[in-house]
Parts: C-alpha cells; sequence; structure tokens
C-alpha cells in the first residue's frame, strides 16, 4: 500500500506528540503495511520537519520509495501550465501519478479535492486520510489503513 505525506501533517506522524490519527498512520508506515513515496519538490518540503530523519532511513532500508524529481518537476509543471489543479500542491498530484500512491494523508482542503478528482488521481481512484474533523483513530482511518489497492503500478 502506497501512501503520500503532506508536509502540513508531517508533524502529526513524525513528530513527538502526535495525535492518535497521526500515531496510527505512522505505525502502519513503520510496521512495513504501508509504503511511503517521495520525490521532488515534497521531499524538500519534508526534510524541513520531523519526517526529515526518519525519511532517509527508511529510504536507506526500503520503506520508502524515491521518486525521479525530474519527472516530478515535469509533471508538476504540465499540471500547473494547463491548470489542471485547484491547489498550488501540483508536485504532490504528479507524485501520485507517477508513484501510483493513492493514500494521501493532508489536512489541505484543496489538495484533497485534487487528489480526489477522477481526472487527476484515478485507476484506483485517490483517497484521503485526514485529521480535520477527527484526530482519534475512527473507522475511516481504520478503513482506509486496510484497503489493498492503494499502489497502481506506474
Amino acid at each position: 500500500m502506497c501512501a503520500i505525506v503532506d508536509a502540513n501533517v508531517a508533524s502529526e506522524v513524525f513528530g513527538a506528540t502526535r495525535p492518535p490519527a497521526g500515531k496510527k498512520f505512522f505505525d502502519w508506515l513503520n510496521t512495513g503495511r504501508g509504503r511511503l513515496v517521495v520525490g521532488g519538490k515534497l521531499l524538500l518540503e519534508l526534510d524541513k520537519t520531523p519526517a526529515r530523519d526518519w525519511i532517509r532511513q527508511a529510504i536507506l532500508s526500503g520503506r520508502t520509495r524515491l521518486e525521479d524529481s525530474s519527472l516530478i518537476a515535469e509533471r508538476a509543471s504540465e499540471l500547473t501550465d494547463n491548470r489542471l489543479c485547484k491547489s498550488d500542491d501540483t508536485h504532490v498530484i504528479a507524485l501520485a501519478q507517477i508513484s501510483g500512491a493513492r493514500l494521501l494523508y493532508s489536512n489541505d482542503s484543496n489538495l484533497q479535492r485534487d487528489f480526489k478528482t477522477k481526472s487527476l488521481v484515478d485507476n484506483p481512484r485517490g483517497r484521503v486520510y485526514t485529521t480535520v474533523i477527527h484526530t482519534d483513530v475512527n473507522s475511516s482511518h481504520r478503513r482506509l489503513l486496510r484497503m489493498p489497492n492503494l499502489c497502481r503500478m506506474p
């Protein structure tokens, strides 16, 4: 199962004080049931958060997949030029398209809307894990982390 963590929630997943839903997501990644994908601008953003050290170790150990930054930048540029995204996070949508990751942890409503847009993220459709409303683990959080089809082979 492949996932993307937006920089706006990195502290919820990798920080010292995590909400229960963030801890559940981290445990999902850390135990190997989930696999984080990173690359391009998002990796640079995450390098400025508490996620930095964990991600670097996870890349080396194979628990996190590093995608080609130049491919992500090229795709993000196409998305921006064609004004296909409502958010300013074309690099995250580009990462999803290139990596095949279909789960996004984010609290950015515009990015969530883009990630669930069929024309941008499909086959399977993008799913969003969020703590905007519930920081405790709820049935939606558990269901998302049990889904088997959160990766599309690029």
